[in-house]
């Protein structure tokens, strides 16, 4: 690459198969597209997981910003998490313009140095994301365990060991080359690169895949702290199948951790089965962001579910009521003017009772009404007369002398 320096042509138009020629080892440019290098299903994923983070994430900062009114240093490195994904997330997308997904041979000079330009803004980016999700979720296990039990003891220990390694990487993708420019002039002379930058097979896949399982390692050791609560005896039904779900999210963290890991060795970092980093790396660079994407999801469940659960249950539930039976007694007026006490089912007495026809001035068919359940549906704003506990409607005061025949056919 370094020989077509000093030609002084401008060659950014230029094709890298016209100056490199067609791949010597194994020609792959006839191998069919992999469904995970097609724009639109990387625009998809990376899109719909970033929405999902900001969702989540957002509802986990509301409930300890405005409800619980009580933040810790877990909550600021969420949020810086998620200012990084989200830039890694977009720095990701940019490259599909410049030449993700397609074989690097077949792209002009000038679009391969936009794609290492970008790599090196992505690789910093995740690299930050990574470190910063594991951190967030350590510290929030500082605030659940109580001090001097060893869940809380691993946690401090994890947060030590996350942070070296996250700043290693970090210097590693932020300085990978004597001169910083190097990392993605692929015309430059005697550059000297390592790490993310550098030209030799073994040294990149080592940087790639020593990060990689590492990650997983540490992806084993977060999910493993707070799973102990499970085999607690005094833990309650509820809180065994709440910790059994974040399980299994935490198990698809491992799950694309793992997935990632095996295809940075296998395809070498995109040295094999030949050199073409744009047409092996997708894959691999999208399960990372999806990684941190879930991640972020497992670490704010738990925060904003307990207290948003109630609102939610209100939002489908707006009425809740009981049915009851019961038994009442009641006083009615038989066809002779006898008074006899029944139950809810009624009864007649020579065709009367209930359902018989009555015959009467108002105050005497009202003597029927003096059930106060009765009364209460029919005439809520009645009285109660306290001599012989009869109902007698406010509404009726003052026309006591007024009398009229009613004929109940």
């Amino acid at each position: 690459m370094a020989g077509h320096a000093g030609s002084g042509f401008h060659v950014d138009n230029t094709r890298l198969i016209d100056l490199f020629g067609p791949p010597r080892d194994y020609n792959n440019l006839q191998e069919p597209k992999p469904w995970t290098n097609e724009p639109s299903v990387l625009i998809g994923f990376v899109t719909a997981f970033l929405a999902l983070s900001w969702i989540f994430v957002g509802l986990r900062l509301y409930v300890r910003l405005r409800v619980v009114r009580m933040t810790g240093l877990d909550d600021l490195l969420v949020f810086l998490y998620l200012i990084f994904t989200s830039a890694a997330s977009v720095v990701y997308l940019l490259t599909i313009n410049h030449g993700l997904g397609r074989h690097f041979l077949l792209l002009t000079v000038g679009d391969f140095t936009s794609y290492l330009k970008l790599f090196y803004a992505l690789n910093i980016n995740l690299n930050l994301s990574t470190a910063l999700i594991k951190l967030s979720i350590l510290c929030q296990f500082l605030r659940m365990f109580d001090r001097g039990t060893w869940p809380h003891r691993f946690s401090i220990a994890g947060i030590i060991l996350v942070s070296i390694w996250g700043l290693t990487f970090l210097i590693l993708s932020l300085f990978p080359c004597t001169v910083v420019s190097d990392a993605w002039n692929i015309l430059s002379q005697n550059a000297k690169c390592w790490g993310y930058a550098s030209q030799e097979p073994h040294m990149f896949t080592a940087t790639l895949v020593s990060h990689n399982i590492m990650n997983t390692v540490f992806d084993l050791y977060i999910t493993a702290i707070p799973f102990q609560l499970y085999f607690q005896p005094d833990v309650t039904l509820k809180t065994r199948l709440g910790l059994m779900v974040l399980l299994l999210m935490g198990a698809t963290v491992v799950t694309l951790s793992t997935w990632r890991v095996w295809e940075t060795i296998y395809y070498q970092g995109g040295f094999y089965p030949t050199h073409d980093p744009t047409w092996y790396g997708p894959r691999s660079l999208l399960l990372m962001i999806l990684e941190v994407n879930v991640a972020s999801i497992c670490a704010s469940v738990p925060i904003f579910w307990p207290v948003l659960r109630p609102l939610f249950g209100a939002i489908f539930v707006t009425r809740e009521f009981s049915v009851k039976t019961e038994i009442r007694e009641f006083e009615t007026l038989d066809m002779d003017g006898k008074q006899s006490r029944g139950g809810t089912g009624g009864s007649s007495h020579d065709g009367g009772g209930v359902f018989g026809t009555r015959h009467g001035s108002e105050t005497e068919l009202n003597t029927y009404y003096k059930d106060p359940y009765i009364t209460d549906l029919v005439d809520p704003f009645r009285t109660v007369n306290k001599a012989d506990g009869r109902a007698e409607s406010n509404s009726r005061k003052g026309y006591q002398g007024r009398k009229k025949a009613w004929n109940i056919v």
